[in-house]
């Protein structure tokens, strides 16, 4: 999308969330309701909570709501995100820096299984809904992605074959911070992505490019990414109770299905992996898991620090949750 297009539409959109409660107010109890919802992820192989909730939303409701998907410019500031449309659906860690909590999921090595991810987000949920709450929004659903798994070009058994191999990471925003770090901890030597011998999906690239540049893949788990869909709070407060409960319920509908799906994907995927040729470990070595866990704890401990004192009371009430 040109700058140019993507200012413009920026722009109506803030200009029409400048005043939600006057248009919400002002129509016809009778019509549909008719919401925008903007995706910053919508293009991504896992972003489809936007369309999965704008699907829902006329089934769930006693009066459907009507809701448009549209791409969200991908320079709009978090700080404007709950004014610029009364929907939006986005990639919560790219806003870590304003918000230290929305880079948890992208914390490396926390959550071993889908069980812990959720068990991690349960406990986070009442931190993300009070940092949302802090710009203006309201957390409806929430999407997880693919987990990142790593790639090589031979077969790793342990931390030791990651000692002197080049990797190299995709330079989108999907990819969590710290996550080179890691790899230069075991010894690995960063390199340009066409001499890698090993590298991180994040939940961007699909596994059918992958698999092109390497012949092993190992479920390491290493980070389950999410994506968060919000109403502006304005606009939100201004409807009635009844539709507000209808969004909400459409939400809780949206995010259950959406992790029911996690799973058997991620097994199609392996499966697909599997038919191309590609060694795929989905029981990684427990040497190698052990090792990774380790390196990772200084990402983990700079997480907690940004956090201040929520940051340890949230992994303390994380861990006892797992009984660890």
């Amino acid at each position: 999308m040109p700058f140019a297009t993507a200012l413009s539409i920026m722009r109506r959109r803030v200009l029409f969330a400048a005043f939600p409660a006057a248009l919400l107010a002002g129509r016809a109890q009778a019509d549909p309701m008719r919401l925008d919802l903007a995706a910053y992820s919508s293009q991504t192989i896992v972003g489809t909570a936007a369309q999965r909730f704008a699907d829902k939303a006329g089934a769930l409701s006693a009066r459907p709501f009507r809701i448009e998907v549209s791409e969200l410019p991908p320079t709009l500031p978090f700080a404007t995100m709950g004014r610029a449309s009364i929907l939006a659906s986005f990639h919560a860690p790219m806003f870590a820096r304003d918000e230290p909590v929305l880079g948890l999921s992208a914390v490396p090595m926390l959550a071993a299984t889908f069980d812990e991810a959720e068990t991690l987000l349960r406990v986070a949920r009442p931190h993300y809904e009070a940092a949302l709450a802090r710009h203006g929004q309201v957390l409806l659903a929430v999407e997880p992605w693919r987990p990142a798994a790593l790639w090589s070009t031979f077969r790793l058994r342990s931390a030791g074959d990651l000692r002197g191999a080049r990797f190299a990471l995709d330079e989108t925003f999907y990819t969590g911070d710290g996550w080179a770090e890691l790899f230069e901890r075991v010894g690995a030597q960063r390199s340009s992505y066409s001499e890698a011998e090993i590298t991180l999906s994040s939940g961007y690239a699909s596994s059918a490019t992958l698999a092109r540049e390497f012949a092993c893949v190992a479920e390491i788990f290493f980070a389950l990414q999410l994506s968060f869909l919000t109403a502006n709070r304005e606009a939100f407060e201004a409807m009635t109770e009844a539709e507000r409960e209808d969004l909400l319920a459409i939400g809780r509908a949206t995010e259950a299905q959406l992790w029911r799906e996690i799973r058997p994907f991620v097994q199609r995927d392996q499966q697909e992996t599997i038919s191309r040729g590609v060694l795929v470990s989905a029981e990684p070595p427990a040497k190698l898991m052990t090792a990774l866990r380790r390196v990772a704890e200084p990402a983990v401990r700079r997480w907690t620090a940004a956090m201040g004192a929520d940051g340890a009371t949230l992994l303390a009430d994380y861990r006892r949750a797992l009984g660890v």
